[in-house]
């Protein structure tokens, strides 16, 4: 499981290297997970890679709850489209690794799962370097649930 993780670390930083089309972005999230009705927080980076198209990493971590743990990987696609001066919405598509951890009483058990996305967003600038980020995802998976996050992000 450690060199899973590993390796989807080592492909995001990839996209970081190779993508130097426009700008980039970073941003610091939280929200909430529909299946195990857990709080999570998380940071996800933007690399542009043409007009309009960017490709955001994301790693979640979900708080435990009933002695689950939750840490999410996550490549999705974004296509931008500006609606107005600093605003604007955008579909997203990608790839998901669902780690779980349950630990209870000495017993303890893990298990990954691979899944796809689908979701959409919505992104205010709040000035030319920082602005306010909302998204819901869904992810199918074996065990199908959504997550919603609000973020704050700066462009540099």
């Amino acid at each position: 499981m450690k060199k899973l993780l590993l390796l989807v670390a080592l492909v995001a930083f990839s996209f970081s290297v190779y993508a130097q089309t426009g700008f980039n972005s970073a941003l610091v999230k939280a929200g909430y997970q529909t299946d195990a009705k857990r709080f999570g927080v998380g940071v996800e980076g933007r690399y542009s890679i043409m007009e309009n198209v960017r490709i955001a990493p994301e790693v979640t971590f979900f708080f435990p709850k009933n002695h689950t743990m939750g840490l999410d990987v996550n490549i999705n696609a974004h296509y931008v489209l500006p609606l107005q001066d600093g605003f604007s919405i955008y579909p997203l598509a990608g790839f998901a690794m669902i780690n779980n951890r349950y630990s209870n009483d000495g017993n303890s058990n893990s298990n990954t799962d691979f899944g796809f996305n689908l979701g959409a967003g919505a992104e205010y600038s709040i000035s030319p370097k920082n602005f306010l980020n909302l998204d819901f995802k869904y992810t199918f998976t074996d065990h199908d649930f959504g997550v919603i996050m609000l973020g704050y992000g700066f462009r540099f």
